[in-house]
């Protein structure tokens, strides 16, 4: 890997999670300082993430960050309906049954922390989901797949989306993942499809119902929430 690659991947990283305010300008000296690399690299990266959607151009050298508005979460939302949809439909066939056993867990981990007044709760809840909605990738038996769509549970909109969700909207998330895994471990592709498409609806209902800032953008998650996904 380069260093102009290896750039592009921090930037990247730092650019999912959130690391940067939307509508933060990026400049090439400033970004080269803080990484310790000649400004060559950087520019090639920032082209790279302009081209990704994740940057746009400014008006000057460098780039602005890309802001997420509703439209931006509902495609994320759609995309992995029909990506996790497909994993879960391909998982009631290759995945173990202790795979299964291993997102019940999870989802307890869930439960727990929903119940819980610990001021992590956010993150621990956010950390199960993550892996909870990982393993049915892991084990579907298309590494394209697991490629592609994992990448989707990396997103801002997904890292930072229980900071709008309300006891009942938890409570619902939760019973709803109990109905992937007993659709899973039914071994009934179709019911699990059904049931991820119904689970990852919901979300999109919650954040049109959160709604947007001044500038029509979506509201940004507390920084606890993006500091626990970059440790």
């Amino acid at each position: 890997m380069n260093v102009s690659d290896k750039v592009h991947l921090v930037l990247r990283r730092r650019l999912m999670a959130g690391y940067y305010d939307p509508g933060a300008q990026l400049k090439e000296e400033s970004v080269a300082a803080d990484l310790d690399v000649s400004r060559t690299p950087v520019r090639a990266a920032i082209q790279r993430l302009i081209a990704e959607g994740l940057l746009e151009p400014a008006a000057k050298r460098g780039a602005i960050v890309t802001p997420w508005r509703i439209e931006d979460a509902e495609d994320i939302f759609n995309l992995r309906i029909l990506l996790e949809g497909y994993g879960a439909a391909l998982s009631t066939r290759n995945a173990s049954d202790e795979t299964f056993e291993r997102m019940h867990r999870l989802n307890e981990e869930m439960a727990a922390a929903a119940r819980s007044t610990a001021q992590d709760r956010l993150e621990i809840i956010h950390k199960a989901n993550y892996a909870f909605h990982l393993a049915i990738y892991e084990d579907c038996g298309s590494a394209h797949l697991r490629t592609f769509g994992s990448s989707l549970l990396e997103y801002p909109l997904v890292i930072g989306g229980f900071y709008i969700y309300t006891d009942d909207d938890m409570d619902e998330s939760i019973r709803q993942h109990t109905e992937i895994i007993s659709a899973l471990r039914a071994r009934n592709a179709e019911w699990a499809t059904a049931a991820i498409k119904c689970h990852l609806s919901a979300a999109i209902v919650r954040f049109r119902r959160a709604g947007t800032t001044k500038d029509g953008s979506l509201m940004r998650p507390p920084p606890h929430m993006l500091e626990a996904d970059e440790a």
